[in-house]
């Protein structure tokens, strides 16, 4: 984390600056991902710059994949699909040689007490809750990976009120739609495991399991 009083102390280029001031509104949710954000001119106007200044700062985040552009259309907030990023790990085909994207399936949504290594990976307070989530993903009825989600219970509470079977299979564009959360970036640590027994993978105890820890970040 970068301090923000320490950032603006800095002697920094006029379009990083105006840079910082235009991903700070993207990740409060200034603007959705359905409409196109302030012309450059507006943005000149807005900051007091060239547009040329206004330009480059947008160029930096289109490169660093928060925006993209759409030829007539404008400047939009891209939503990263951070979906299949666990199935690469994995590669399923169907019989065509095909890859295959398996269906999720929610299992369970519950508040729970703070996790005292959960709540430090997301940078929580430590007795800050928790909602948690159990999710299956399938192909032909068989599950292909067993998912355990936690999220921070004060940022995402609107998924307590929805109905298990009403979650859309990408969870991040649903996340941002009933909670406004929008998840700009992830990184993933793989590891294999032994000795684990899953009720939803259904695997024998001495069946070796790939295990994949995403902390994603808005």
């Amino acid at each position: 984390m970068l301090d923000e009083t320490a950032f603006k102390n800095f002697k920094l280029p006029r379009y990083e600056k105006v840079r910082w001031e235009l991903q700070k509104l993207l990740i409060q949710s200034k603007w959705t991902v359905e409409e196109p954000i302030p012309s450059e001119q507006e943005l000149a106007q807005m900051y007091s710059v060239s547009v040329g200044t206004v330009r480059k700062a947008v160029e930096g985040l289109v490169e660093d994949g928060l925006l993209v552009k759409q030829q007539g259309k404008g400047t939009f907030l891209k939503q990263p699909n951070f979906e299949n990023s666990l199935i690469r790990f994995f590669r399923l085909r169907n019989k065509k040689g095909e890859f295959i994207q398996p269906q999720g399936q929610i299992k369970k949504v519950e508040v729970c007490d703070a996790i005292p290594e959960v709540n430090a990976e997301l940078g929580l307070e430590h007795t800050e809750k928790l909602l948690y989530i159990e999710r299956v993903r399938k192909h032909e009825d068989v599950v292909v990976l067993s998912e355990r989600i936690w999220l921070p219970e004060r940022l995402f509470k609107n998924l307590e009120e929805i109905p298990i079977a009403e979650f859309g299979n990408l969870l991040y564009p649903f996340y941002y739609q009933h909670c406004g959360q929008f998840i700009s970036s992830a990184r993933e640590r793989l590891t294999f495991e032994k000795n684990i027994k899953d009720n939803y993978l259904n695997n024998h105890l001495e069946d070796p399991l790939v295990k994949v820890c995403r902390i994603a970040k808005n």
